[in-house]
């Protein structure tokens, strides 16, 4: 892993909490042009059953299955490993969203987290992998086919990001300690 200045790593991760928000922006506000432009054009995401595929299908779904309700994406918790031009980043959120009925809406609130891949262009920082994670939800437990969080090892984070594994590890605990 590359080493970088206390500026240097600061800069970075302020770029990527940018990135994270105008991505609840760009969805709550139904900005499907800025929602696009936040993604590498090869990007990928992995969101369980709901979607797997590419940024501009990903974008489409997010405009067709947002037309018809309202949503509110707060980003809580944030932790970012940078190394040269890729990162990792794991950001909790709560999504709240009311889905209209005939009587009126249905609320669903789903927690949870982004495992992310970032990649710098020469635009600046932008999302290469987004994986969504439930850890809950308002109506209990994830349903199928989703992506569930978990316990130690047994977390998505574990397996699939080693630049946050890194971060996470016994000498970075120790470091932030002091």
């Amino acid at each position: 892993m590359r080493a970088s200045s206390a500026p240097e790593r600061l800069g970075d991760e302020a770029a990527l909490s940018r990135l994270v928000d105008l991505y609840a922006r760009a969805v709550d506000r139904g900005d499907m042009a800025l929602l696009a432009s936040l993604f590498t054009p090869d990007a990928t995401l992995d969101f369980g059953a709901m979607f797997s595929g590419g940024r501009d299908d990903f974008v489409a779904m997010i405009g067709a299955s947002m037309a018809g309700m309202r949503t509110h994406h707060f980003m809580g918790n944030r932790l970012y490993a940078v190394n040269g031009d890729e990162g990792e980043g794991e950001i909790y959120s709560i999504n709240t969203h009311v889905l209209g009925t005939k009587d009126g809406g249905r609320d669903y609130i789903g927690a949870g987290r982004y495992l992310d891949r970032y990649r710098r262009t020469p635009g600046g920082w932008r999302f290469a992998h987004r994986t969504r994670v439930i850890d809950w939800t308002n109506a209990g437990l994830p349903g199928a086919g989703m992506i569930v969080g978990g316990k130690g090892g047994d977390d998505p984070s574990a397996s699939s990001f080693p630049l946050l594994a890194a971060l996470l590890g016994a000498s970075a605990v120790t470091e932030n300690a002091r």
